[in-house]
């Protein structure tokens, strides 16, 4: 029996049987984290789904695009809160899948700025936002800030595109030259879009990987360039950050194109 035929699947970090009727496939619902559902569970449904003419997955509310390259159809579980128990599985065999559609943004950015905030780890929320805008305005890059309404946007740094449902952020992401940030699922799904990284975190390891591990090579299928920054204290100074956007933005561009490879 092939893997892709393994009558198994990865649901709520947990193996389980999964739906298969004739040609049809039915993936139980997702829960997990934003960056686990990017680089693993949906690669692990994309390969699994192969050969199937009806292809059921279901996972929260507005997530569709993540799996509209295979899936026939897609069911939402609601807007409930994402599990923060980690999979045990993240090294599965999955098929990756460029998203975005730069030709669709309709608008370009050198520099696109995930400020997370996140009332459940206050301590990760990055405090020099505001000194290192300074910075930023003074190179004269187009600059625009993603994310959710909880994230942080700077009024006199660029455009607030927080509001953008997941296909247009996608877009906007992958026709954009580099985005920064703390570690959070929207930097993984960056990394999915082929667009380059500033990115920083802690030096503990995670599941047997340390984060710059995770970023530079486990979850990096298309192979983006990626400006790591060790911080302990997730609080990097801005003059750091910089130095790596300015590096950032002179290094040749990431190679383009669909990729297959392990999740």
């Amino acid at each position: 029996m092939s893997e892709a035929q393994k009558p198994y699947e990865i649901s709520d970090h947990k193996p389980v049987l999964r739906g298969v009727e004739g040609s049809q496939i039915t993936f139980p619902p997702w829960y997990g984290e934003l960056g686990w559902e990017v680089m693993t569970w949906a690669p692990f449904c994309r390969r699994q789904a192969q050969g199937h003419e009806r292809v059921i997955v279901t996972s929260f509310d507005g997530m569709g695009p993540l799996y509209a390259d295979f899936a026939t159809e897609f069911r939402s579980n609601g807007e409930r809160a994402r599990s923060l128990t980690y999979p045990k599985h993240y090294r599965v065999k999955g098929l990756h899948y460029r998203y975005g559609r730069p030709e669709k943004a309709g608008t370009y950015f050198d520099l696109l700025i995930h400020a997370r905030g996140v009332a459940r780890k206050t301590g990760i929320n990055y405090r020099y936002w505001p000194q290192l805008t300074d910075l930023i305005v003074r190179k004269g890059w187009s600059v625009a800030w993603i994310g959710g309404p909880k994230d942080t946007w700077q009024p006199g740094c660029g455009f607030d595109l927080r509001h953008l449902e997941l296909q247009q952020l996608m877009d906007i992401v992958a026709a954009s030259r580099l985005v920064i940030g703390v570690s959070s699922g929207i930097m993984h799904l960056a990394a999915a879009c082929g667009t380059d990284l500033v990115v920083w975190g802690d030096r503990r390891t995670y599941f047997g990987e340390s984060l710059e591990t995770r970023y530079r090579s486990t979850w990096n299928p298309h192979q983006v360039q990626v400006g790591w920054i060790d911080a302990d204290d997730w609080q990097p100074q801005p003059q750091r950050v910089m130095e790596e956007i300015e590096q950032s933005l002179t290094r040749p561009t990431s190679p383009t194109g669909p990729t297959k490879t392990k999740g």
